[in-house]
């Protein structure tokens, strides 16, 4: 298994349960009149997916209290620090400046699926 998809499962797993239910959205794009990179319904779903556990995350960190004179407390700390830049890495160099118009189904989906209610895809 090469090491991004090592990241990734382990970001993904670290974030799935203390980040259930929580509402996805698209990430945002650009406006363009050049040529924008097309990626897979596939890929579309992974940067979706990464794009709002890394914001959540990234939420998190905001709000996060770190004693400074426990070790443990920072090193947790740093721990989701690196993971959230991992993830904002690899969304930046697989996702950004890339569209699809399935981001929007893959966000109307996961809500679904976790049972909230979705935007319209225009």
């Amino acid at each position: 298994m090469n090491v991004k998809k090592l990241i990734l499962l382990t970001a993904y797993f670290t974030t799935t349960n203390a980040l259930a239910n929580q509402y996805y959205i698209t990430p945002p794009t650009s406006s363009t009149r050049g040529y924008v990179p097309v990626i897979s319904d596939e890929m579309e779903q992974q940067c979706v997916e990464i794009y709002n556990q890394a914001k959540w995350l990234g939420d998190s960190l905001q709000n996060t209290y770190v004693d400074q004179y426990s070790i443990a407390s920072v090193n947790t700390y740093n721990q989701q620090v690196a993971q959230h830049s991992q993830m904002i890495d690899w969304f930046n160099q697989n996702c950004a400046g890339k569209q699809s118009y399935s981001a929007c189904k893959v966000a109307m989906e996961l809500n679904r699926k976790n049972g909230i209610p979705a935007q319209n895809c225009y």
